[in-house]
């Protein structure tokens, strides 16, 4: 491995504690509901990046399972 990738590596590992010690944070100090609805976002995120980067499509299971873990966000959040 050259020195791009162990640059590339590196970055990507602080962001990946950065993010899972930010996880950690919210989830001390704010409502659990709310910050779990915002912890799935990355299921969207998944889907956004697999069609724009792999030109993948969802087929309908993983539709339905989307959007049951939307509507369950929403359900969540709404009090």
């Amino acid at each position: 491995m050259g020195w791009t990738e162990w640059v590339s590596m590196g970055l990507l590992a602080a962001s990946i504690l950065i993010g899972s010690i930010g996880a950690a944070i919210a989830y001390q100090n704010g409502p659990p509901a709310m910050i779990g609805a915002f912890d799935f976002a990355y299921v969207g995120f998944a889907v956004l990046w697999g069609i724009v980067f792999f030109n993948e499509t969802p087929d309908l299971i993983a539709s339905i399972g989307m959007i049951m873990i939307v509507g369950g966000g929403i359900l969540s959040l709404r009090r």
